[in-house]
């Protein structure tokens, strides 16, 4: 008996290595894969916490071996889709269907952040798919299926969310044309000659 409590707490060790090790060099890839696709610090933060406890929940049932880079950003994508059809239903529960876009005071001439206005201008769900399709080119039946969708409503929601953009980017390209970015420096250069 003192023998099997010996060997006992040798696995639990090792386990506890292992899930460290796999910590120390999936954290990075696992955040910045979260980051990447909400757009948050703080929730790919919360999401990436989450991964790993049940990481450590797998290792501690003897399933460690199962618990891969895949694994990881399977689970990863699991917790934001888990997310956002909860502040989904956050939303409908509290009556707001459309999340208040940000006005476009400072309007910039660069092309990425142009872009990253535009996809911040959509809701997560529209952004996760459109990332999803276009920037890790996953098929249009494995998006579907990880947000829960049918084929033909996931078809319908990324051509949607595709337009949106594409009307933010108009929007952003006519208030370039219509008020230009001005260099202030030189502007109150001019008024002190």
């Amino acid at each position: 008996m003192n023998s099997s409590m010996g060997s006992a707490a040798r696995d639990h060790g090792s386990a506890r290595a292992e899930l460290e090790s796999l910590y120390e060099r999936e954290l990075a890839t696992v955040h910045g894969f979260l980051v990447a696709r909400c757009g948050s610090v703080h929730l790919a933060e919360d999401l990436t916490a989450e991964v790993f406890i049940n990481a450590a929940r797998h290792f501690g049932q003897g399933r460690g071996t199962e618990v891969t880079t895949g694994w990881l950003i399977t689970a990863a994508k699991r917790r934001l889709v888990d997310h956002w059809r909860s502040a989904e239903r956050e939303r409908r529960r509290l009556g707001q269907l459309r999340l208040e876009r940000p006005r476009h005071d400072h309007v910039a001439d660069n092309d990425d952040d142009r872009v990253l206005r535009a996809l911040r201008s959509l809701s997560d769900r529209q952004r996760f798919a459109l990332t999803m399709r276009y920037l890790d080119e996953y098929s249009v039946t494995e998006i579907a299926e990880a947000m829960g969708k049918s084929i033909r409503k996931f078809k319908s929601a990324t051509s949607s969310a595709t337009d949106e953009v594409k009307r933010e980017l108009d929007d952003v390209s006519r208030e370039l044309k219509d008020d230009p970015p001005q260099d202030t420096d030189r502007t109150n250069d001019t008024q002190k000659s």
